[in-house]
């Protein structure tokens, strides 16, 4: 009988653990495990009213204090 791997969370990081497990050499049976309607957990794209895609999630630019505004000084010079 194989090994079943079950993954807890539909997330970025459950479901890179599920496909570097499905990847391996000798794979296990991967049951991913999410609580929600959709998976990718925090992070989603939503397109705008032009076309644009967003990616949105948890770790987004929050310019507060110095320590952010030296942040973005590092976009601003590209």
């Amino acid at each position: 009988m194989g090994r079943t791997v079950v993954v807890l969370g539909g997330g970025v990081s459950g479901l890179a653990a599920s496909y570097h497990l499905s990847r391996a050499p000798c794979p296990p049976k991967v049951v991913l495990v999410e609580g929600s309607e959709r998976l990718g957990g925090w992070i989603r794209s939503v397109r705008g009213p032009n076309g644009a895609i967003f990616e949105l999630g948890p770790r987004g630019i929050r310019p507060a204090g110095a320590l952010g505004a030296r942040t973005l000084l590092l976009f601003l010079l590209f």
